[in-house]
C-alpha cells in the first residue's frame, strides 16, 4: 500500500506542476475584459489537484512512512541531525502544507474579482508562490518515477 501511494504521490506531483501553470497562464490567454467562470476554472482544477495531492500525502505521513510524523517518536534530536528525515519530516511537510494555503486563499481571492486585470494579476501572485513553495518542498533526489 506504501508504495502505491508513494507512487501515486510522486505522479501527481506533476499534475499540480501542470495544474498550477495552467491557472496562472489561462487566464492571460483571455481576451475579454470581464472574467467569466471558464476563466476560473484552472484555478479551481488546481485546487482539487492539491487537494487530492495532500489527501495522499497524509498517509504516507503520519502512517505508512518512517520519515513523516512517526520520525519525532524518536526525538526532534534524531530529525534534526538527519538530514534525509529532515527533509521529508520538515521542509516538505511544512513548505507544501503553506503552498496549498496559499492556493486555496489565492482562489478564494479570485472567486469574488468580476474584472480579468486583477483575476490575471491575483493568479500569478497566488499561485506563483504557491507553485515556487511547491517546487522548493520536493525532494528531487527521492524521484521515483
Amino acid at each position: 500500500m506504501q508504495q502505491f501511494l508513494q507512487s501515486t504521490h510522486s505522479i501527481i506531483r506533476w499534475l499540480v506542476l501542470l495544474g498550477g501553470i495552467l491557472a496562472i497562464v489561462i487566464p492571460y490567454l483571455s481576451s475579454n475584459v470581464l472574467a467569466r467562470t471558464i476563466d476560473r476554472l484552472p484555478a479551481l482544477a488546481f485546487v482539487i489537484i492539491c487537494d487530492i495531492q495532500i489527501l495522499i500525502g497524509f498517509p504516507l505521513y503520519f502512517g505508512y512512512s518512517g520519515y513523516g510524523a512517526s520520525a519525532f517518536h524518536n526525538g526532534i534530536d534524531n530529525v534534526m541531525k538527519n538530514e534525509d528525515i529532515f527533509k521529508i519530516a520538515v521542509e516538505h511537510f511544512g513548505l507544501t502544507f503553506i503552498g496549498i494555503i496559499i492556493v486555496h486563499v489565492g482562489y478564494f481571492k479570485i472567486r469574488k474579482l468580476s474584472d480579468m486585470k486583477p483575476l490575471k494579476k491575483t493568479s500569478l501572485i497566488y499561485f506563483g508562490f504557491a507553485i515556487l513553495l511547491i517546487l522548493a518542498a520536493v525532494p528531487w533526489y527521492r524521484i521515483i518515477v
